[in-house]
């Protein structure tokens, strides 16, 4: 803290007190370690510098029986080139937000998830008349699915599409976090209503059962961001890091 005059016009001087400018506070990390009793994941926040999660790749590699596959993401929509030549492109009406290559399933292969958003259909609708109930959403109305493709032979196939997500995903990573050896998916999950910049309320964790994904795991309900896994316990386990803004 400092203190300066000030001229008050050619004969008045002023003793004021100028403050310096406040440090900026960073956001703080949270830590999501797996504890082997029933409480599942402890949480703890942690003091050191965490490496920011990469930016997701806007382009990303497959190969499948030494054929170079390649699947571009630009803008809202996914494209599929193999050999040099397009093999599969989203619907028109897709909003593909990210993709992520990774085993999904376990099978020691590669699979690609897509976190889209596509408008609503209560098709067919004697569906919801059979059973009495009407459809959960407005028809058109713009909601969030996970969809899971893979090479089989020759071609690319969809493995697993989920129905509307209840609670959308904003962002997914995968890794062992439960130190087992498998590989589980890691999401950060919002409400529709949302807006694109505002944080996530809770974190999930989820395993492929076979025929789709079953939840192990989801945190509190807090305010959170930027989600990457890295060991910060040093036990060899993947930690669940997200940036808590609550």
């Amino acid at each position: 803290m400092k203190r300066v005059l000030i001229a008050l016009g050619l004969s008045t001087l002023l003793l004021a007190t100028i403050s310096p400018p406040a440090p900026a506070v960073e956001t703080p990390w949270l830590a999501f370690s797996f504890r082997s009793d029933a409480e599942g994941y402890g949480p703890a926040h942690i003091n050191q510098p965490i490496v920011a999660a990469a930016e997701r790749p806007t382009q990303a590699d497959v190969t499948d029986l030494d054929e170079q596959t390649t699947l571009v993401l630009k803008g809202c929509s996914l494209t599929v080139v193999h050999r040099d030549e397009e093999a599969w492109s989203s619907d028109p009406s897709w909003d593909v937000r990210e993709l992520l290559v990774a085993d999904l399933n376990n099978d020691d292969e590669q699979e690609v998830a897509l976190l889209l958003w596509k408008p609503f259909r209560s098709d067919p609708p004697v569906f919801y008349d059979a059973f009495g109930f009407p459809s959960p959403w407005e028809d058109g109305s713009l909601r969030n699915h996970l969809f899971v493709y893979t090479w089989r032979d020759g071609e690319w196939l969809p493995l697993w599409c989920s129905s509307p997500i209840a609670d959308p995903i904003s962002d997914l990573t995968l890794g062992d976090v439960d130190g087992d050896g498998a590989n589980e998916l890691v999401a950060l999950e919002r409400s529709y209503g949302d807006g694109l910049d505002a944080p996530a309320r809770q974190v999930s964790v989820w395993r492929w059962n076979g025929w789709g994904f079953t939840l192990q795991w989801r945190s509190p309900a807090g305010a959170y961001a930027n989600l990457t896994l890295q060991d910060v316990t040093g036990d060899g386990v993947l930690d669940i890091l997200v940036q808590d803004r609550g």
